[in-house]
């Protein structure tokens, strides 16, 4: 069932809102386009699709451990962590989530938080820096990564580096190395849709970069509730393409 409109609760992230701006971004607080909201994947895949039709450019000793992780995920053998524990699904996996998201920005802080349902994953994205150093990167891997962002028109670009190699960049089980990068282009379709167009660059994996598109649907009547790993979550029953067992 689909949760009754009612007012967002007051959280953490919302208090941030209402915080003194940072110096360096408040002469930049009314220049960024608005892509706050809730939002939904409108069509969901198991298998992450590339842009253009196909399978993504594996190189072949990756193709032959993306094979075992499929015939894996279909006995259920497959050591998922993000499943069985509810770590972070990770770039580009939490993108294909059947679950709804929310962005909030904050302009004076020069902060964008993409926080999803799926396991409770909170991604910030920091437009005031750069990305952290390449041996920073190395020594602290996140399961999200580091993400950086900046605006180029009415187009959300976010660039993310530093994965650890305990996620799949889909839920097939495809498989990545700790040199994944992703630049994502976030951008409102229409007044309805909200598009994330990812580019993928894992030279361990893939012999090109290659690139993933998703498409969202605007949800205001909607607001994200609790997730318990293990328990009964939210109807994805209207979410088409997903196969409810």
């Amino acid at each position: 069932m689909m949760a009754a409109t009612r007012p967002a609760a007051a959280s953490a992230l919302t208090i941030l809102l209402a915080l003194a701006p940072l110096p360096a971004a408040a002469a930049a607080a009314t220049a960024w386009p608005d892509l706050s909201g809730t939002y939904w994947i409108s069509s969901y895949s198991a298998k992450i699709q590339a842009v253009g039709g196909g399978d993504p450019p594996y190189t072949p000793a990756a193709m032959a451990t993306y094979k075992k992780n499929m015939a894996a995920v279909k006995t259920f053998s497959l050591d998922d962590k993000a499943r069985k524990v509810c770590t972070p699904d990770g770039v580009p996996r939490i993108l294909e989530s059947p679950y709804p998201f929310e962005i909030v920005q904050s302009p004076n802080r020069s902060e964008v938080h993409l926080i999803y349902e799926l396991n409770h994953v909170i991604r910030l994205v920091e437009m005031n820096k750069p990305l952290p150093s390449p041996d920073d990167l190395e020594t602290f891997p996140f399961y999200s990564g580091h993400s950086v962002g900046h605006w180029d028109g009415d187009t959300l670009v976010v660039e993310t580096a530093g994965f650890n190699e305990r996620t799949f960049l889909d839920n097939s089980g495809a498989p990545h190395t700790d040199q994944l990068r992703t630049v994502e282009r976030i951008r409102k379709i229409n007044e309805k849709q909200l598009e994330d167009v990812v580019t993928i660059h894992d030279p361990g994996v893939f012999t090109k970069d290659w690139s993933a598109r998703f498409v969202y649907d605007a949800r205001p009547d909607i607001r994200l509730t609790d997730y318990a790993c293990g328990e009964k979550h939210r109807d994805l029953s209207s979410v088409k393409g997903v196969q409810l067992r």
